[in-house]
């Protein structure tokens, strides 16, 4: 199957119901209280998330990235990019509260585990009836421009390139609890315009 890429601000991908309604209610279901100890919180200046490791996925939530998973040679032919392989470090689950955001950024672009290039991120939004003008994803121009902004609707998947200029975030804080689910994908060869590593970079 070959996913439509849009090129600009740089090549994503926005998929409608891709996945069944009852496995991501499965997914949404296995998130756990945001008083478990085992959540990653990130809290300063520049975010404000929880993130949930392997530890913590139930049977739904890994039938989600065995799904993801299958996806490796369509996304390899859509993007054009060879080679792919998933991985799920700084993945998983993604729980930001209220007030909570993530500002503009471009991502750390060498996985810790294998050395190989982030290409890809892939996500899916698991908040029914998202009316809160806060917490939409925006993919910002690497110069002056106005962002593709996208609300995180149940059931949408965003694809997209990632480099040292896709530019992308939530910086503005929503009033209630946002859910997505995170996959990454990987590849030998560095995506156009690579220049060294980095961690995350801040708009």
């Amino acid at each position: 199957m070959m996913f439509e890429v849009t090129p600009d601000p740089f090549p994503h991908v926005i998929l409608e119901g891709h996945f069944p309604g009852p496995l991501l209610e499965g997914v949404a279901a296995e998130f756990s209280h945001p008083s478990d100890p085992r959540w990653r919180a990130y809290g300063n200046a520049h975010e404000g998330k929880l993130e949930g490791p392997p530890e913590m996925w139930g049977l739904r939530t890994r039938d989600y990235f065995d799904a993801v998973e299958k996806m490796t040679p369509d996304l390899s032919a859509s993007f054009g990019i060879p080679d792919l392989s998933m991985e799920t470090i700084g993945g998983g689950h993604h729980l930001i509260p209220p007030g909570g955001h993530l500002d503009v950024h471009t991502d750390f672009n060498r996985s810790p585990d294998t050395g190989l290039y982030r290409r890809l991120n892939f996500l899916t939004f698991l908040n029914h009836d998202w009316n809160d003008p806060g917490g939409r994803l925006e993919l910002w121009p690497d110069a002056d421009g106005e962002p593709i902004v996208i609300s995180p609707e149940f059931g949408r998947t965003v694809i997209f390139e990632t480099s040292d200029c896709s530019w992308h975030g939530h910086p503005k804080p929503a009033q209630r609890w946002r859910l997505s689910i995170a996959a990454y994908f990987f590849s030998p060869d560095p995506p156009p315009g690579y220049s060294e590593d980095h961690s995350t970079v801040w708009r």
